[in-house]
């Protein structure tokens, strides 16, 4: 019996097999761009939603005093930083790298402080830095270039 059960069994066979799933779990630089863009998207959306929190929670003191425009412009141009992002400009890859890493170094160590105060905005927060550390690493790999356009 056991002289028959490599009957089917060649070098080929074994070298497919072994090569096989190395290469069904490649990611094209296609699949990493798409990938970091919706990082990139669910951060933003994230930023507002913090934004949501923050109104809903009562701004201390005087309003008038409290930066509302400052804290709107920054997300519109952030937003604006991530569609030059999804046009492939590489300036604005870069520029996306490091302020994730400086934003996930900066922001990271305040959370426990944030989560004594307000849990959710702290998981907000929280999720939203993930999101810019994830997409940050996403845009560090190789990219595909720039689209021909017609």
């Amino acid at each position: 019996m056991t002289t028959h059960a490599y009957d089917g069994y060649t070098q080929e066979t074994e070298e497919t097999t072994q090569l096989e799933p190395a290469t069904r779990h490649a990611v094209t630089p296609e699949q990493r761009f798409t990938s970091a863009i919706a990082c990139l998207g669910a951060a933003w959306a994230l930023s507002w939603a913090e934004f949501a929190l923050t109104l809903a929670i009562g701004l201390p003191g005087d309003a008038s005093s409290h930066p509302l425009a400052a804290m709107v412009a920054s997300r519109v141009l952030v937003g604006l930083l991530y569609v030059c992002v999804a046009s492939r400009l590489q300036w604005a890859r870069w520029l996306t790298v490091a302020l994730g890493f400086v934003s996930v170094t900066l922001v990271a160590p305040t959370l426990a402080l944030q989560w004594h105060i307000f849990p959710a905005a702290a998981f907000v927060c929280g999720v939203g830095l993930v999101c810019k550390f994830a997409a940050s690493l996403y845009l560090l790999s190789p990219m595909p270039g720039r689209l021909a356009t017609h």
